[in-house]
């Protein structure tokens, strides 16, 4: 007798427990149907982890319901591993159309840098465009991580490049301006010791 009362409250206690389960389960569910509604889709996802973790740990529910609670769980997961992948696959395009364009930078710096500037004018003009494409730079967003690094160098090598090249050129075109300046004054200090001379046909 005591043996069966024993069986007997087990039993129950079992029941109780797959009926408690159940209860947390179905939440579970529930909560994981919901995140489908969450715009931002990798808290989403982070939030559907800690779900199944709770699920793990949740105890067992009555067989012939097992498959049932699960395939309700999986349902609601797969809708969100589905948003999260197809985030990363916007993210992954958008960078690789940030890539595309960042190259195109380059290449107009680049081509840039190989023009002839007959005088200030001209590098004048080519500063002007070359900040107008800085600009635009900074609109863009990250390319693909393994060539980020590597496309900004080539962008900032290009724009080094023109910037060396114009300091180089005002630098002597300074130089050249000292020395004629140096040349005129030599000339005025000449002029000025001649014009007390009264030897007109000389001095004229």
């Amino acid at each position: 007798e005591q043996f069966y009362d024993l069986l007997k409250l087990n039993s129950e206690a079992r029941e109780y427990d797959f009926k408690k389960n159940l209860e947390k389960k179905t939440k579970l569910c529930e909560a994981a149907e919901k995140l489908a509604e969450e715009e931002d889709i990798i808290s989403a996802f982070h939030q559907l982890q800690n779900l199944h973790q709770e699920y793990r740990e949740t105890g067992p529910v009555a067989r012939e319901l097992r498959d049932e609670v699960w395939a309700r769980f999986k349902a609601a997961s797969t809708v969100i591993n589905k948003k999260h992948q197809q985030h990363y696959d916007n993210v992954r395009a958008k960078e690789q159309d940030n890539l595309v364009r960042k190259t195109a930078l380059c290449e107009r710096v680049e081509e840039i840098v190989q023009r002839e500037n007959k005088g200030a004018a001209d590098w004048d003009k080519n500063t002007k465009e070359i900040m107008e494409i800085q600009k635009e730079w900074k609109t863009i967003g990250f390319a693909p991580q393994k060539m980020n690094v590597k496309i900004f160098e080539r962008f900032r090598k290009a724009c080094d490049d023109f910037f060396g090249k114009k300091s180089e050129y005002f630098k002597d075109l300074k130089q050249r301006f000292s020395e004629n300046a140096e040349k005129k004054r030599a000339l005025v200090e000449q002029a000025q010791a001649l014009q007390d001379s009264t030897d007109w046909k000389a001095t004229g």
